[in-house]
């Protein structure tokens, strides 16, 4: 038995009650461009993007939950108000 269909946000909703159209014609002609470098539909190339972007959220918001419970564990110091020395800090290299 297949299970119940998610509903649709509202952004979806709105997405799928019209066509989607990309007025920035020089996000059109890129697409254009590798839809006939590679022999492909243009519809295929955004689907592509679309997919591609969504993976590479998707590990993004992993890699964030891991520093955030670095952060959490070893959190830096506050901020003193103190400016820092330039020429301080260059001398320490002989940059001076």
């Amino acid at each position: 038995m297949n299970a119940p269909a998610k509903p649709l946000t509202r952004a979806e909703s709105q997405a799928l009650s019209a066509p989607f159209v990309i007025e920035d014609q020089e996000v059109v002609r890129k697409i254009a461009r590798l839809a006939d470098e590679r022999g492909t539909p243009m519809h295929e190339i955004v689907q592509l993007a679309v997919d591609d972007y969504l993976r590479r959220h998707e590990l993004r918001g992993k890699a964030s939950e891991k520093l955030q419970k670095i952060w959490d564990e070893h959190p830096m110091p506050l901020p003193t108000g103190l400016k820092a020395d330039k020429r301080f800090y260059d001398s320490l290299n002989d940059e001076l």
